[in-house]
């Protein structure tokens, strides 16, 4: 009878000291394996410039300076190139970069267009 008190105790000590399960794996804060599926895909120009990013999810998102990600981190900045965020200190590493992905075949015309219109609202 005290030799089955003694096997409880020494199966239930982990439990008790609050020791994870070792067969299972640990837990992350940081959901790092989700950052290589998030798309950065430009910026659209203006007085507060405006991000637009896809996430792990599909969903699309517009983002700006200094806002926080449904995962808790922070956009620290982007460009026509890349998107920077932080992570909070969650993950390694601190901060993370997307490039932006992908152009449109039409991306150069409408720019001329654009610079077109602007030359003609000058002169």
């Amino acid at each position: 009878m005290r030799g089955r008190r003694i096997g409880w105790l020494l199966i239930s000590l982990p439990l008790l000291l609050g020791m994870r399960d070792p067969f299972q794996p640990p837990l992350s804060n940081c959901p790092n394996g989700k950052t290589g599926e998030w798309r950065y895909s430009g910026v659209v120009s203006g007085k507060r410039p405006l991000g637009i990013i896809r996430d792990a999810n599909g969903r699309w998102l517009r983002v700006r300076d200094g806002e926080t990600l449904p995962t808790g981190w922070r956009v620290l900045a982007f460009n026509e190139k890349e998107l920077v965020i932080d992570t909070l200190a969650a993950c390694e590493p601190q901060h993370w970069r997307w490039p932006r992905e992908g152009t449109t075949k039409n991306e150069n015309r409408d720019r001329r267009a654009i610079t077109d219109l602007h030359a003609a609202a000058d002169g």
